[in-house]
């Protein structure tokens, strides 16, 4: 988990500790199951996040790893092509599973937004409150968007670097195919960069929550 990742995580077990002990949400009785299950669907957030954030660098050393390797086989005489074609397979199985984590991480957003939206306060900062919770979620979709890019952008590096070497003649490769590979690489790198941020702001905001409470 990324430093930001534990800084949200973290945070928000803070945020939990007050509500639930300090008692400065004045909540009524019949919402006190709403206000848990959205403290342990936040907690389930992050968990799915977590694993995410494994996910993406596991991949992302991989798969750079294996352009590496794919640059210096090209440009070989005799460049071995199985070893490549090999390794874009595994960048194959390994996008399916961070997909996997992203549409798990899409479930816990939606349950976070559910759970929260259920809650009523009795104090004056309830605008206040439900602002920062909608903020929050946004933020998290934010950070879901920008890694479905980035996944989907290397699903296309895959697909033309494969492309590239279909043949095994390399007389009859198409330099295009590698152009977009390598550009589809950088917008991949571009994305991941868009939705670091988000994490920050949902820890800000999770920070502003503190302050409501």
């Amino acid at each position: 988990m990324t430093g930001r990742s534990r800084t949200v995580f973290f945070t928000i077990f803070l945020i939990i500790g007050l509500i639930v002990t300090a008692g400065c949400i004045s909540v009524r009785t019949a919402d006190t199951h709403n206000t848990t299950a959205a403290i342990q669907s936040y907690n389930a957030w992050t968990v799915q996040q977590g694993g995410v954030d494994r996910n993406i660098r596991g991949t992302v050393t991989m798969i750079s790893d294996h352009v590496t390797t794919y640059n210096s086989e090209i440009a070989k005489d005799r460049p071995d092509l199985s070893v490549l074609r090999e390794n874009l397979a595994t960048d194959r199985q390994t996008l399916d599973q961070w997909g996997s984590s992203l549409n798990a991480l899409s479930v816990a957003t939606d349950q976070f937004e559910k759970n929260t939206s259920a809650l009523t306060y009795d104090n004056a900062t309830e605008k206040q409150i439900r602002q920062t919770l909608g903020m929050m979620t946004q933020y998290m979709r934010i950070y879901s968007i920008e890694s479905g890019n980035a996944r989907q952008h290397l699903i296309e590096y895959v697909k033309n670097a494969e492309a590239y070497i279909e043949t095994d003649d390399p007389d009859y490769w198409n330099a295009q195919y590698h152009q977009d590979a390598m550009h589809a690489k950088e917008l991949a790198k571009n994305s991941l960069i868009n939705g670091d941020p988000a994490l920050g702001n949902l820890t800000a905001q999770a920070q502003l929550l503190e302050q409501l409470q």
